[in-house]
């Protein structure tokens, strides 16, 4: 059976090869949106003339089409209503009761409305999920009690499987269009934004979880005897029964022979991807992850050095030690030239002398002499501003005044009434060690009116 067996001949015409198609795309997209807020896709026909109405007065939009004569918000909304009936996104339906006309949105157009979403929008894949969700259901009841063996174990494990090996092929392609674009970068901000679309990227945060040695490691095994476990007779005879009368349902007789085919296959191409594709798909994306690292490097140190190598010193440079056979001349240059073994050729694997710097002419600087009251104003003015009240030996002077009064200081007793005591208090523990006293806590702390304070004890260091 061929799509076009399903769809009706003009199913796509909004979107191709017209000059509306953008405004097409938008209001169905708007129109699937409404039904999200609804428990059917079922909308009265005036409410979605008014939705589309103010959409496309509010975004200035103009149909601009042969058989669309109208001008006004509402018989415009009208004509997008009628065309999306004609194209077979929509069907009109009538209220028996109230005679109310109501819009239903079709299969056909609900599955177009989601593929749009996904390519606008396309969804951040769960890798680890897909496996966790595999063995959950092997743990679950129904697998335990053999209920809906087909419907909730292996056609959901299958699909799980497949998607899983669908999104990371997707992620291996993305990656490789990363670095096809790497390659044409021509400034170090482009490469620097390019390196940084790479780090957002999905697989960052998803790629760790599903490396040999963490999820898959994990799970990997015990689905795979599950699966093993499915193959017996007792397992097996109820996949197909429950195969023969999902087909049924669906009008499509199947032979005992199809049905048991069908179940194998489900079950070793499950196996066979958890263990053979899984890895293949994941040392590919590895070695494409290695390449891009490599790549971004040498892309850096050639930006980086396009600017020095204008006319050609370090290819030219190359060439000379390479072309050379006369050792003293080799061992002139090599003083001249420090060749390290770099994977890649950059600034500072090849270095050769720079010219002394030039003074070109004389500057000359203004100066006044000051007076002593001026000198005496400037030194007060350093002095104030290189104090600091809380240094370590101010901070000294003030513990050792305290513990002239007291042997052991207790900062319950100090009287924190504004900043500065606050202040003071924390240097000075900060500063203990350095100043030959050992401070003490019990946990508690000091409120005052204003601050919260930690409640400590000081006493000398005898040591």
């Amino acid at each position: 059976m061929n799509v076009f067996d399903i769809i009706p001949s003009d199913f796509f015409n909004c979107l191709a090869g017209n000059s509306n198609n953008r405004v097409y795309a938008d209001c169905l997209e708007l129109i699937h949106n409404q039904y999200d807020k609804e428990i059917s896709y079922r909308l009265e026909r005036s409410y979605l003339r008014d939705v589309l109405a103010a959409f496309l007065l509010e975004n200035h939009l103009d149909l601009s089409d042969e058989e669309n004569t109208t001008t006004a918000g509402n018989d415009e909304a009208n004509f997008v209503l009628r065309k999306f009936i004609s194209v077979g996104w929509l069907e009109e339906d009538q209220d028996d009761s109230t005679f109310e006309k109501y819009i239903v949105m079709t299969d056909n157009g609900i599955a177009l409305a989601e593929f749009l979403h996904k390519l606008k929008r396309p969804a951040t894949p769960e890798f680890s999920s897909y496996i966790l969700n595999i063995y959950n259901r092997f743990n679950s009841k129904e697998y335990a009690n053999k209920q809906e063996l087909y419907n909730f174990i292996l056609k959901p494990t299958f699909s799980d499987a497949k998607a899983l090996s669908s999104d990371l092929k997707k992620l291996s392609t993305s990656i490789k269009k990363i670095i096809e674009k790497m390659n044409h970068e021509g400034s170090l901000e482009s490469l620097t934004e390019n390196i940084i679309s790479y780090c957002d990227g999905d697989f960052i945060k998803e790629y760790s979880r599903l490396v040999h040695q963490q999820n898959i490691h994990i799970y990997r095994n015990f689905i795979t005897r599950k699966l093993d476990e499915m193959k017996q007779p007792e397992y097996f005879n109820l996949l197909c029964t429950e195969l023969s009368a999902e087909e049924k349902a669906h009008k499509v007789l199947i032979s005992n022979m199809e049905a048991e085919e069908r179940v194998y296959e489900m079950i070793d191409s499950t196996k066979k991807f958890l263990h053979d594709d899984y890895n293949k798909i994941m040392d590919d994306i590895k070695l494409k992850i290695n390449t891009y690292i490599h790549i971004a490097i040498a892309r850096e140190r050639m930006l980086r050095n396009k600017g020095l190598d204008i006319r050609g010193v370090v290819e030219q440079t190359l060439r000379i030690l390479i072309s050379s056979e006369n050792s003293s001349e080799k061992e002139e240059l090599g003083k001249l030239f420090n060749i390290q073994k770099y994977e890649y050729v950059d600034q500072s694997s090849v270095m050769y002398p720079h010219k002394s710097q030039q003074i070109l002419h004389n500057t000359e600087s203004e100066y006044f002499e000051l007076s002593k009251e001026e000198i005496e104003r400037q030194k007060y003015i350093l002095e104030q501003e290189s104090h600091n009240p809380y240094s370590k030996d101010q901070m000294k002077k003030y513990m050792d005044a305290l513990f002239m009064q007291n042997e052991i200081i207790d900062n319950s007793q100090f009287n924190y009434s504004n900043k500065e005591d606050i202040l003071k208090s924390l240097a000075a523990v900060s500063y203990a060690k350095e100043n030959g006293y050992f401070i003490e806590t019990d946990g508690t702390y000091i409120e005052s009116e204003n601050y919260i304070t930690k409640h400590w004890r000081a006493r000398k260091n005898d040591k």
